[in-house]
């Protein structure tokens, strides 16, 4: 401020510019002043109006001849009317403006106070050099220089501040043109680049931005309509080598009036990476066939996956919000829920089965695993577990220890089967034998000879009946057997079968007869006889086998579309644990009848497989010490029905 000092003490105005003006071209060099002048108000705007003309027809040369036009004027006000003209070709710089400016208004002010005076040319000389009036200004200016001073001064520090902050910014930022010309850049952006400031000045954005990227030319036109824009481009390298950045640019004119942008970019690689990671991640959750529910500590659901929705029936906008007892099925003891959590929450992990329920009420059983979600502070936020839905799975095993605990069953009933059959057959044979030597004896009587011819029969029939049994059991296994349908008269049937059980049951003081019949004119069916028959021999013989008292009642009758047969005893019954396997082959040799009853234990599975094939059902109902009822059912087809279809 010396200059200012030393303008102050001049006698006349002019003198004062003049000086003031010599010392402006002082300061910025002879080159940078391309003329100096004080103008009128009338001037000022005449020179505005000029320099918009300039301007309009600079908008409409190209980018490259725009340099020229690059002429600004810089006024400051000097007093009232008049300004000080400076017509500069650099820009100056914030601390040549500010040094300018503060000349120039603390001159401005000095002048003014002597012009409110109006002194006289004589008083003007002696009151410059007094000690009243001038020192009042000189003062006035001394505290308007400390003003100014410390302006510079924070002024000073801003632009140290912003320059660190710039020098020190993770991102690239570039001083641009909108045109695409580069001005500066920081340090970051030399990083990124792998160039100088001076490389990536003369590179231009043209050398740092892939041309080919089809999102230039749309981020552009954004900015020339909104003036800042902010997306995705891929940048080059010195080496070649393409980046992909995010950019932030924004228009603005400086302080010469000019168009200026700035360009900011970060580099998203490791970004988008992470990002990459991220979006697998969160298709390989959601996609995931496993149900994975995210809960806060509280117990509230924060996430759940579709597996979530297709396993519980619930959508996600159903569960979110809500907690897990929405399929809580009421079967775990809520003490040992509680513990679970409370177990969860200190950090432990847990893993088990549970049985919970779906939205429409069906329980499921699940293989769920819980744990804490710990974040980088050591504090658990949320709560985790992945559920697998096990309904199937458990079915399984249990299908699998069933069958394994019916293999077993099976190996040991075939075990006892064959034994039972080995004495089934050789009881019979060593009968036939041992007879057969006793007839071979001289001097029997008739009466012994007949006895013991009966007895060979009787043993040769049960062999035959052990023969025909193991191959009627074969043949059903193999699929070998067939219907040999032709017209049955139930009634005779049941006649019949009357007849050649009757002798049996007397011999055990039994009652055997018939309850029940279908009317006549429905007794004739079209079906297959020898099977109906033989199943309803089996019965009956079983009755009479397993009753020692009492009576056995069967008969026939007609219910909807089906022909039901039935055989009644009170003989020993069934216990209820042995009325779901009796149909099974080889149970009869484990029931623990096998010396009193003779058999191989065949009968009923035979009968099943008979009444399977003409498309029927077998059952039994039983209780234990009183007695069993045998039902059979097979499909209803009258004779006179099948005629009349026969006939259309």
């Amino acid at each position: 401020m010396s200059l200012v000092n030393s303008l102050v003490q001049l006698k006349s105005r002019e003198d004062i510019v003049e000086g003031l003006i010599r010392g402006l071209i002082t300061l910025l060099g002879e080159e940078e002043c391309n003329e100096s002048s004080i103008l009128t108000t009338a001037e000022v705007r005449s020179r505005k109006i000029a320099r918009e003309q300039r301007n309009a027809v600079k908008d409409n040369d190209p980018v490259g001849n725009r340099d020229k036009y690059y002429q600004v004027d810089y006024y400051f006000n000097f007093s009232e009317g008049n300004f000080i003209h400076l017509g500069l070709s650099a820009t100056l710089s914030e601390e040549q403006q500010c040094l300018i400016q503060s000349s120039v208004d603390i001159i401005s002010l000095f002048l003014a106070g002597n012009e409110k005076k109006q002194p006289s040319l004589e008083e003007k000389k002696e009151n410059i050099y007094s000690s009243g009036d001038s020192n009042e200004y000189v003062q006035q200016l001394q505290k308007e220089i400390k003003r100014r001073k410390k302006y510079e001064q924070r002024l000073e520090e801003s632009e140290k501040r912003n320059r660190m902050i710039l020098e020190h910014s993770m991102d690239a930022i570039l001083l641009t043109s909108p045109s695409g010309s580069i001005f500066s850049a920081n340090k970051r952006a030399c990083q990124m680049f792998g160039m100088t400031e001076e490389e990536i000045v003369r590179a231009g954005r043209k050398g740092l931005v892939d041309q080919d990227d089809p999102r230039l030319m749309e981020l552009i036109a954004i900015r020339e309509k909104e003036g800042n824009v902010k997306g995705q481009l891929f940048f080059v390298r010195k080496d070649g080598t393409r980046f992909e950045g995010e950019l932030t640019s924004s228009v603005f004119l400086n302080h010469h009036g000019e168009p200026r942008s700035s360009m900011i970019i970060r580099d998203v690689t490791h970004q988008k990476k992470i990002e990459s990671q991220l979006l697998f991640l969160g298709h390989s959750v959601e996609q995931s066939p496993l149900s994975i529910v995210i809960t806060d500590c509280p117990g509230e659901i924060k996430y759940v996956n579709k597996a979530f929705t297709k396993i519980t029936g619930f959508e996600k906008e159903e569960a979110l919000g809500q907690t897990m007892s929405i399929v809580d099925s009421g079967l775990q003891c809520p003490l040992f829920l509680d513990e679970l959590w409370q177990s969860v929450l200190e950090g432990h992990e847990w893993s088990g089965e549970l049985k919970n329920k779906r939205k429409n009420g069906e329980l499921y059983w699940e293989y769920i695993k819980i744990s804490p979600v710990w974040q980088a502070s050591g504090e658990i936020t949320h709560v985790v577990s992945i559920r697998e839905d096990i309904t199937e799975k458990k079915k399984m095993i249990d299908d699998l220890v069933i069958a394994k605990e019916k293999a077993e069953e099976s190996d040991r009933l075939k075990t006892a089967f064959l034994a039972n059959v080995s004495h089934e057959i050789r009881t019979p044979m060593n009968g036939i034998l041992g007879f057969m030597e006793l007839l071979k004896m001289p001097g029997l009587g008739d009466e012994e000879k007949d006895s013991y011819i009966d007895m060979v029969n009787h043993s040769g029939e049960r062999l035959l009946k052990t023969i025909n049994d193991l191959i009627e059991i074969s043949k059903i296994e193999s699929g070998q057997i067939f219907a040999e349908c032709s017209e049955v008269n139930v009634r005779e049937l049941l006649d019949y079968a009357l007849r050649l059980f009757s002798p049996q049951a007397q011999e055990k003081e039994l009652e055997l007869r018939v309850s029940e019949m279908p009317e006549p004119y429905r007794c004739l069916i079209y079906a297959d006889r020898a099977k109906i028959e033989a199943a309803l021999s089996n019965l009956i013989f079983n009755a009479i086998k397993f009753t020692n008292k009492g009576e056995i009642v069967f008969g026939s009758y007609v219910e909807a579309e089906n022909l039901i047969f039935y055989v009644k005893d009170t003989g020993v019954g069934i216990a209820p644990g042995q009325m779901d396997i009796v149909f099974d082959r080889f149970v009869q040799a484990d029931l623990n009848m096998t010396k009193p009853y003779q058999g191989t234990g065949l009968g009923l599975s035979i009968i099943k497989g008979y009444i399977a094939h003409l498309k029927g059902k077998i059952w039994v109902e039983s209780e234990e010490g009183k007695g069993s009822v045998f039902y059979f059912s097979i499909p209803y087809r009258p004779v006179e029905a099948i005629k009349t279809n026969q006939s259309q």
